[in-house]
């Protein structure tokens, strides 16, 4: 990992940024017009700059949604009770879990739906 140069990966990632912001400037009256296009155009960008991670061997890992495990590799920043929870659940990634090459870089940070307490 050390020896991988991550220059072009940067340059993807900055040009994508570039891109989106270009498209969210450049293109309000647009926007009001037909916000689906807008949507399309800013979906396909996110995509790619996706992809650019993907190539690189970067993966960025949402929660959001998975049943939580208390022997997962993230950090619990609140637990929420939630009428609609049969079990503990991944409520909200707040930040994603980031491995290069296989190798933890960033532990995930959730939200956890938790069932709420029957009283009698």
């Amino acid at each position: 990992m050390a020896d991988k140069d991550f220059r072009p990966l940067l340059a993807d990632l900055a040009t994508g940024v570039w891109r989106l912001n270009n498209k969210l400037t450049d293109n309000a009256a647009e926007a009001e017009a037909d916000p689906a296009k807008l949507l399309r155009a800013l979906s396909r960008q996110v995509t790619s700059m996706a992809d650019a991670l993907a190539e690189a061997g970067i993966q960025v890992q949402s929660h959001t949604g998975e049943p939580f495990d208390g022997g997962q590799s993230v950090q619990v920043i609140a637990y929420a009770p939630a009428a609609t929870a049969d079990r503990e659940r991944v409520a909200e990634t707040i930040m994603p879990t980031v491995y290069v090459d296989g190798q933890l870089v960033q532990m995930g940070q959730i939200i956890v739906a938790t069932p709420e307490s029957v009283e009698q």
